[in-house]
């Protein structure tokens, strides 16, 4: 049910250097390119990686073996986005060698890429909420299918794009990874609700079809997004326009009352005890704090604002009595608790930042949020892929036609198909849970049995929380085939999710 890996998101010309190399070597790489590390090569082979941190307060003579860290983590090109995101969420790690059979460098992957692959993703929750706004709003009745609809027949609804993006999506649509566009067929006409990048890219690209999930009205009625496109002059694709103005910081829902896409905001991720350095301090200080700490970068305050970042790249070759002032980065981007995370992501990607200072209303520093945040409000998320992917492979395997519905199940009642879940994504399941984020589950209905395809980290977390019920999208099977994934599970031994190991692997090292 995983279509996206590391293959297609991967960097494939990849700067790197040799074990033999010096430190002064690298400083020069950093001076020189935007990375502040590098993958280490002996004949071809990754034996290490070496970072700005770990060179900081070296003599430039000294050997990149003795300082690189050896054994990296490393990944295959097989490997799932969506593994690769929980690794890095899990370690920390920003960037992984992607290595083939023999460990030979093919690539990296970087918290960057693991993003990039993330947003604007379809989600069953704007699928499912913009139905329930055309029932409430118009009274009509919907159902749902998936299937290809003519480019020229579609009219959208929004009367812009933007050019970064739009070159996010033709990539996917070129790569086939591209997620389904959302349309509504009302009397005959096929009005586009999500997915204005996809569709512009694909027009552009001369495609004739687009992927879509299709809501279909009982009622041939004219949409108030309708009435707007068209009072707005956009009839067809080709009216929209294309803004390429890169400094634009926020990506705003066209129909916020139809389609509430965002339900994770900075405020439920943001890490508010952050390390900070006033902006008076010296490079031994930031030198300190690389050393004691984890981390390798900090925001910079004057009178309670932000008003720069120091990172260990910034200070490689500086005196330890050198002021950062002058060292550090300004900062030019922000954002506050009430932002979505999705916009965060996509101002994360679009400028190629690591990390977001958040403020309050009145522009002092309340806390920072990270790219890994953002992996973290990502991972163990519920896609109409997995819904629609799985019912397709219930019909194509068994003959049967299940009916997809939505609603509560009892969690003491669920029966695992998995054998293993990880205390760290626990803890954040946990989390959600009690703040009432956590993504529904997929479970399919068969008889008086709730089997648990997706979302296993939520249900153990429920379970051990004690929570009596989880949302779930429900796919009822009336028949008695015993399905293959259950006879897997029965030989598992899991009968309740009671039964189900957790693992403490935050120290795993590989994935390859």
């Amino acid at each position: 049910m995983e279509k996206k890996q590391i293959r297609d998101y991967m960097t494939h010309d990849v700067i790197s250097i040799d074990a033999s190399g010096t430190v002064g070597d690298v400083i020069h790489l950093i001076h020189t390119t935007d990375h502040d590390g590098f993958p280490v090569l002996r004949a071809g082979k990754v034996v290490g990686y070496i970072s700005a941190r770990d060179i900081i307060g070296e003599h430039p003579s000294t050997k990149v073996e003795l300082r690189m860290t050896r054994h990296p983590i490393t990944a295959r090109p097989e490997v799932t986005i969506t593994e690769v995101a929980r690794r890095i969420f899990r370690t920390g790690i920003q960037k992984l060698p992607v290595v083939g059979p023999d460990n030979e460098l093919l690539g990296i992957i970087s918290n960057m890429d693991v993003i990039r692959s993330q947003i604007e993703r379809v989600t069953p929750e704007k699928v499912f909420n913009f139905m329930r706004a055309l029932h409430a709003l118009y009274g009509v009745e919907t159902h749902l299918k998936r299937e290809l609809v003519p480019v020229k027949d579609i009219q959208p609804t929004q009367s812009s794009v933007h050019q970064d993006e739009l070159e996010g999506r033709t990539y996917e649509l070129q790569k086939h990874l591209a997620e389904p566009v959302i349309v509504v067929k009302s009397g005959g006409r096929t009005i586009l609700v999500d997915g204005h990048h996809r569709a512009v890219a694909a027009e552009k690209l001369g495609l004739k079809e687009l992927d879509a999930y299709v809501v279909y009205l009982d009622a041939d009625i004219e949409l108030g997004l309708e009435k707007t496109a068209h009072s707005m002059k956009i009839f067809r694709i080709k009216d929209i326009k294309i803004d390429d103005n890169p400094e634009r910081s926020l990506v705003r829902p066209t129909h916020p009352k139809l389609i509430p896409t965002e339900k994770k905001f900075v405020r439920e991720y943001m890490t508010t005890n952050v390390i900070s350095l006033d902006a008076g301090k010296t490079v031994k200080d930031v030198i300190g704090l690389i050393r004691t700490t984890t981390h390798d970068g900090f925001p910079v305050l004057s009178n309670g604002k932000v008003v720069g970042l120091i990172a260990a790249r910034d200070i490689i070759d500086a005196k330890a009595t050198d002021s950062i002032a002058p060292l550090m980065q300004p900062v030019i981007l922000k954002t506050q608790p009430n932002e979505g995370m999705t916009d965060v992501a996509r101002k994360m990607f679009r400028f190629c930042v690591q990390k977001l200072p958040v403020v309050d209303k009145d522009g002092r520093f309340v806390g920072i949020i990270t790219n890994a945040d953002v992996i973290r409000s990502q991972i163990e998320r519920v896609t109409p892929e997995k819904v629609f992917d799985y019912m397709t492979t219930l019909k194509t395997l068994y003959g049967l036609t299940p009916l997809l519905s939505r609603g509560m199940v009892p969690v003491k009642s669920l029966i695992p198909t998995q054998s293993k879940v990880y205390m760290d994504e626990l803890d954040g399941r946990a989390y959600e849970i009690k703040k009432g984020l956590a993504e529904p589950l997929i479970v399919v209905h068969r008889g008086d049995k709730y089997i648990l395809i997706d979302g296993h980290h939520r249900a153990v977390a429920a379970n051990r929380m004690r929570v009596p019920e989880l949302e779930a999208y429900l796919i009822d099977i009336d028949s008695d085939t015993e399905l293959g994934i259950e006879k897997t599970s029965r030989n598992m031994r899991l009968w309740s999710l009671d039964d189900v190991q957790i693992m403490d692997e935050s120290r795993c090292a590989f994935l390859a």
